[in-house]
């Protein structure tokens, strides 16, 4: 486990023209334009729904969203405990499919939870480290939302779907375009919370998170073993609030698990869990 002491790591325009007495002509012209148009924006549309988000645009909108999340729920402000978490995170990102300066954070509320978004940001609430038991429990769950990140699969999402150019469009037709930061933000946080995940996706952050925890010294049922004290809790009708859109927006946890279960498996039951530093960090 020395990776784990070794790692370091760092928030229309309108043109009109005069046709004088040829208004005729001008009606036809614009009735013309008009019809034209649907098939324009279209185009347009499917354009910008599979064209990449550049370097600079996932930055940008990663940073609005970063501070439209904590706005929304407020962040922990344990030292200790943040510093902890950026360890084991960055430790475990070592091995993700893109090199990028990933950033984490706890966010302060009682949903069990955990959220990636675009440019490296990526929070755990503190719901679900309280109902964590060890370090490699956290290592899992943080290399699922890494694997999220760094395969770009919100962006490859919503670009699919069509959400955030619709939110950003509907915004400028409303004369609200004067912040897109605030907008690429709003339309954000309504994807990141509504948006479903297809299963591939989440099977994959789920696989590769697994294998990535486990490169990195940790016990590869980290995750499983998780996702199994959040079902046995989702058993129970009075904890269900708790788990916020992962009910609605993930698949079942019994299905995670059985999926899951066989790769855990083919490490057999080494690696590390450390609960005791664990436990250490979040006193």
């Amino acid at each position: 486990m020395k990776r784990l002491l070794l790692v370091t790591f760092g928030c229309s325009l309108a043109a009109s023209a005069q046709f004088g007495g040829l208004g005729k002509l001008k009606d036809k012209v614009d009735q013309m334009q008009q019809k034209a148009k649907p098939a324009t924006d279209r185009a347009q549309k499917a354009a910008e729904a599979f064209t990449p988000w550049t370097p600079e645009e996932e930055q940008s909108i990663g940073d609005a969203g970063a501070a439209k999340m904590i706005a929304m729920f407020g962040v922990v402000n344990n030292e200790k405990a943040i510093r902890y978490v950026n360890l084991v995170g960055s430790t475990v990102a070592q091995f993700a499919s893109r090199p990028m300066t990933y950033r984490f954070a706890i966010l302060d509320t009682d949903i069990v939870g955990a959220y990636a978004l675009p440019g490296g940001y990526i929070f755990i609430t503190r719901a679900a480290i309280f109902n964590m038991r060890n370090e490699a429990q956290l290592a899992g769950a943080l290399g699922h939302e890494i694997v999220h990140v760094a395969e770009r699969h919100l962006e490859k999402e919503i670009r699919g779907k069509k959400t955030s150019a619709w939110a950003v469009q509907e915004g400028m037709a409303a004369d609200k375009s004067g912040d897109l930061g605030k907008l690429h933000a709003d339309a954000l946080m309504r994807d990141l919370f509504t948006t479903s995940l297809s299963r591939d996706k989440e099977d994959a952050a789920d696989d590769q998170g697994t294998r990535m925890a486990a490169k990195t010294g940790y016990a590869a049922s980290g995750l499983v073993d998780f996702l199994d004290v959040l079902r046995t809790l989702n058993e129970k009708p009075e904890n269900r609030q708790m788990f916020g859109q992962i009910l609605s927006t993930h698949p079942s946890f019994e299905a995670r698990i059985a999926k899951l279960q066989p790769l855990a498996q083919t490490y057999g039951g080494g690696g590390q869990t450390l609960e005791a530093r664990f436990e250490q960090n979040f006193q």
